[in-house]
This record gives structure tokens, sequence and C-alpha cells, in this order.
């Protein structure tokens, strides 16, 4: 599992023998100091064989925690009282998600504190059988319903070459999740045909910090390339890209769409040889998406290999290549 950077804070797949004194921590302080759980069932054996979530704050504090048992169980759900209600427990639980979709986990299922349905339920869980007591604390079964995930948490647990199928995405938020989630797991190369580098998708921080991880990592290889219809609305705008690309030029490169393309251009963003993008020129403010489709990918790659070659460098872009 990658590392997984939020505000201020990272979830990363955890070492029960390595980060044992770290997890025990948070849920000491959660558990059997806040929720007044006994020790002897905190402590159930089980521990070794499952799988462990940990989230650290950028000083390196372990702040959360969680944890998924081979039977689809997951649990120990523990945020520090003090960090609650900033989105840590949504990404450890959509993180769990992720992985129990990529090892083929059959089906998942959690005890929710009955306080704590509502937040489960959000994230594709459905409330089976009656409310029951748990260490005296009342409690409810919920599992997970594959086919009534919202399309965020579809975005959110899908991983690039492996998880297959088409969404359609007509929100503007859904849309920025999917380029950030392409951007976030590609590790070659992201290939970008926009109409005039739409800032609303790719001028905000957490896809340029994609953009800039991926220029560092594949320095040399030109792994950020960008052809732009008309690059004067990015120019007067002082779109970030555009900065990006001369600090970086040797990573990241515009060109411009020479005009016999341009009438019938798709736009998209290609991540590696298998995920991408695509608004279709019919059907501007639509955005089709899927992780996985190398046969669609391959033939949008040779389109953009085609134009790249015939493409020149904006007179307004090439003070960034001088």
């Amino acid at each position: 599992m990658q590392i997984q950077h939020t505000d201020h804070f990272q979830v990363r797949q955890a070492d029960w023998e390595a980060d044992q004194l770290a997890l025990r921590a948070v849920r000491l302080a959660v558990f059997v100091r806040e929720q007044q759980v006994p020790e002897t069932i905190e402590w159930d054996g089980l521990d070794q064989e499952a799988v462990h979530l940990i989230a650290e704050s950028d000083d390196g504090r372990t702040i959360a925690t969680a944890r998924l048992l081979p039977s689809g169980q997951i649990g120990r759900m523990a945020v520090l009282p003090d960090l609650r209600g900033r989105g840590i427990g949504s990404r450890l639980l959509i993180e769990l998600l992720r992985f129990a979709r990529l090892q083929g986990y059959p089906s998942l299922f959690l005890h929710a504190k009955h306080n704590s349905v509502e937040f489960y339920r959000k994230l594709g869980f459905e409330a089976v059988g009656e409310i029951f007591e748990e260490v005296g604390i009342a409690h409810q079964m919920m599992c997970l319903n594959q086919q009534k995930l919202s399309p965020s948490i579809e975005i959110q647990t899908r991983t690039l070459a492996q998880h297959s199928g088409r969404l359609k995405l007509v929100e503007l938020p859904l849309q920025q999740q999917a380029v950030d989630a392409l951007a976030s797991q590609s590790n070659r190369e992201l290939r970008i045909l926009t109409p005039d580098l739409e800032p609303l998708l790719y001028d905000r921080a957490t896809f340029l910090e994609q953009v800039k991880r991926l220029a560092v990592e594949r320095r040399g290889h030109l792994p950020v390339r960008i052809l732009l219809l008309d690059a004067g609305p990015a120019l007067r705008r002082g779109h970030r890209l555009i900065e990006l690309s001369r600090k970086l030029s040797s990573a990241v490169q515009m060109r411009a769409i020479p005009e016999e393309f341009a009438e019938r251009c798709d736009h998209y963003l290609l991540a590696d040889n298998t995920g991408y993008v695509l608004s279709r020129h019919a059907v501007p403010r639509t955005l089709l998406l899927d992780f996985n489709a190398a046969a669609t990918v391959r033939r949008m790659q040779r389109e953009f290999e085609r134009i790249w070659e015939q493409g020149t460098v904006h007179l307004g872009l090439r003070r960034l290549y001088l």
C-alpha cells in the first residue's frame, strides 16, 4: 500500500511487530481509558494476523489506528480525542476499503457503536440485524454494500491498473477527485490534452503536488507532457502549472495543438498506460473515468503522440524553455 498523504497527516500500512507500541498507545487511550474497555478484551490475540493501518501527523506522532481481520471484519478504528472531526477516520476507512478491494476480500463488515452508524452508512455500509451490546456499549452490525458505494468512495477505493469499469462524472468535486486520484497513483507519466489548462481541474494544490512529485521522481524522462489549444487564458491568470513548467522544464513541457486538430479533439488526462479521464468534444461538462482501460489508453496515446510531434510552443510559453 502506498503512503497516502492528506492535510497534516499521512496513512500507511503498519507492521504489527515494528509499530506495536504506537498502535497500542492509541488504542489504550481511546478504548481502554476513554471507553473503559477491559484490556483482556482489547488485546484479543488477533492483532498478529490482522492488517493494520496507522495515521501519523506531520511531526511523526501516531494519531489513529484501524485493523482488518482475515474474516473481513473491520475494527479497532480509533482516533485520538483532540484530533476528531478532521477526516482522519474517513481516510483510514477508505484506505482499508481500497486494500480489501485490491486483495479480493469477499465481504466486509464491522460492529459500529450506535452513535457511529451514520458515519459508516455514508461510506457504503448497511445495518444488519438488531442493536446489541458489546463491552457495555450499544453496537450495530453493518456490512459493506458494494452496489451502493457513492461515486466519491468508488473513486477513492479504486487502484490504477487494477480496477476496471467506467464512471460518468458530472459534478465538479467528483471530477477533481478523479484527476487527483489518477495523478497520485501514476508512477511513470501523465499526458494531458486540454483546451486552456482548465484551472478548476489543473490549477489546484493537490493536483500540482502530484505533478511536482512525478517530475522529481522521473526527472530526465519527461514524465509530464501537456497539449493545449490556447495558452492565453492560462498565461493571463498566472496558472501555477505554467510556473511549475518553467521551474521544472526538463520534466514538465507544454505544446500548442495545431489548428488542423483543434476542432475535433477530445480532452483527457492519461495516467501511465492504463488510466484516463476523458471529456468528449460533444459533451464538454461530463468526464468519463476508468482506472484500468489499457486498450483505450493506447489509442489515446497514439493520438497524443501524433499531435505532440506536430505541436509547437505557444509564443507566450517560449520564454519557459529559453
